[in-house]
């Protein structure tokens, strides 16, 4: 077999209500496939008419199978169709990006960023479980499952995945400049003379804004910016009440503002109690930005030694944490720096040629 491999691949996610970084991890991967002369991408997505994505645009053509999501998804895991083979055009292999697996005949890779719902039911809501269950189970038929970090491959083997058929894939940010005016003026804009510290996400109970909030309170005259659009279950306004006008809740932003907010804090923190990969906290570390984030979970695989960890149910801890980085600018530059440098190995392209080698690995090429 010659010529480039012909993907199928799911860009569902740029129109689920709240679509996270499932989304973007999609179109990252799926823009940097495309950029490649060995992979030709197709997307596929339900039917929305002219509806337009809530999340991130897809970056490829995208077809629509002739229902709408709830019917699809439906049909999909307890039918086994509608194929989405004939849709694509007959691709080579279909690729179920995150989420949802379509029902194909072809060769399947399958991602699974995380299996939150299984460490806590309560950061889930029951039709959430339902799903990802039914996903998950779907998955258990890939030729090769993907999966962003050693702790989502370690959650898989323990749920009965052949360890033998999972490649570890990590994601990646692609570096985005930001010129030192725009970060001056968000600043003025916001009445952010001095130090600031920046949480990225979709609000949720497992990203633990809680203790964020807790520890903050112990770092006097230090304002948090929240950043990112609602979620479920998580009222930013009345977690970070005790805060009072030091709380910023920015909400949702286009990917520009984002940048600029990553450039202009001085620390950013992610203190989930769990996560499959962590993308905010990639993203934060190539603006140069010291990270403070969880131990236990798959963002102490992102930062390495570019952050401080720190168990992320212990308010002192991190309050320790934030304070440090805070106070002495020394600390806070060589973060920064190896932040930066380790940012810049873990691209778009790089995740690219890795799915790419797991494409080949499954046609035998």
């Amino acid at each position: 077999m010659s010529g480039p491999v012909r993907v199928a691949f799911l860009l569902e996610q740029c129109w689920h209500t709240v679509p996270g970084g499932t989304a973007v991890a999609a179109v990252g991967l799926a823009r940097a496939l495309a950029a490649r002369p060995d992979v030709d991408v197709v997307g596929i997505a339900a039917r929305h008419g002219d509806a337009a994505t809530v999340g991130p645009l897809p970056p490829v053509p995208v077809v629509h199978s002739r229902l709408p999501r709830p019917l699809l998804y439906e049909a999909w895991h307890r039918l086994g169709r509608p194929r989405v083979d004939r849709l694509a055009g007959g691709p080579d292999l279909v690729h179920a990006s995150g989420g949802a697996v379509p029902a194909t005949a072809l060769p399947l890779v399958a991602t699974v960023h995380d299996l939150a719902w299984r460490h806590d039911p309560s950061h889930s809501t029951a039709r959430g479980r339902r799903l990802s269950e039914a996903w998950l189970d779907d998955a258990r038929g890939a030729d090769l499952v993907v999966c962003p970090s050693q702790a989502t491959r370690s959650d898989l083997c323990g749920v009965g995945f052949d360890d033998d058929r999972i490649r570890v894939v990590p994601l990646g940010a692609d570096p985005v400049g930001v010129a030192p005016d725009a970060v001056t003026a968000l600043r003025a804009e916001h009445g952010l003379e001095g130090p600031f510290v920046l949480w990225v996400g979709t609000a949720e109970p497992r990203k633990n804004l809680a203790t964020l909030v807790d520890a903050m309170a112990r770092i006097p005259d230090v304002p948090l910016v929240l950043v990112g659009p609602p979620g479920w279950n998580e009222d930013a306004a009345r977690v970070t009440a005790p805060l009072g006008d030091r709380a910023r809740i920015i909400g949702r932003v286009d990917e520009a503002a984002k940048h600029t907010w990553y450039a202009a804090a001085d620390v950013f923190c992610l203190p989930s109690l769990l996560e499959g990969f962590g993308l905010p906290v990639l993203e934060a570390m190539g603006h140069g930005t010291p990270v403070v984030t969880s131990a236990g979970t798959a963002t102490a695989e992102v930062v390495g030694d570019a952050g401080l960890v720190v168990d992320p149910t212990d308010t002192d801890a991190l309050a320790e944490a934030l304070d440090a980085v805070l106070a002495d600018p020394h600390l806070a530059e060589r973060l920064g720096g190896v932040g930066r440098r380790r940012a810049a190995d873990m691209t778009w392209e790089a995740a690219a040629e890795a799915t790419a080698a797991v494409y080949r690995e499954v046609l035998g090429r």
